[in-house]
């Protein structure tokens, strides 16, 4: 599994927000929150969903799945949408390609390969994971794609 290191600027997120639970099968709610964003967001013709993740690497998180925006574009916030600002952060960047029950698996060798390379997480930043908007429906193919960006402590 590839991977390189970026730098992400700050950013604000909108999008559909909920607490998660990893239980071995699946990973509620983050289905369900992708398809929600992506039936709001496709009016906007955003080319990427954005997924974060806090904290990183855990069992019980909050994701939120929505969309980046320059400012705080209050047009485009609805009601039960909530709003993010991260700062900028270096982080480790992986691609998972293939059908999305396959993403624990990559995640897997991800985790294999961050602790092998001696990364370590920074704590209090999220883990983003970007899908463009044109792999939606393509979830249970080999061609679906999404980057996993890991926060990374600098030494």
């Amino acid at each position: 599994m590839k991977f390189r290191e970026a730098f992400k600027s700050s950013f604000v997120l909108i999008g559909f927000s909920g607490a998660g639970k990893w239980n071995g099968d699946m990973v509620n709610p983050i289905p369900q929150l992708l398809e929600k964003s992506y039936r709001f967001f496709s009016k906007y013709k955003i080319s990427k969903i954005v997924g974060v993740c806090l904290p990183p690497r855990s069992d019980h998180y909050f994701y939120t799945c929505g969309m980046e925006i320059e400012s705080v574009d209050f047009h485009k916030v609805e009601q039960g949408m909530t709003l993010h600002t991260f700062p900028s952060q270096k982080y480790v960047v992986f691609k998972h390609i293939g059908h999305a029950k396959e993403i624990p698996n990559s995640y897997g060798k991800l985790w294999n390969i961050f602790e092998e390379q001696g990364y370590h997480i920074k704590k209090g930043m999220p883990e983003i994971e970007m899908v463009a908007t044109n792999m939606f429906g393509k979830e249970e193919t080999n061609d679906y794609e999404m980057e996993i960006w890991i926060p990374i402590m600098i030494c």
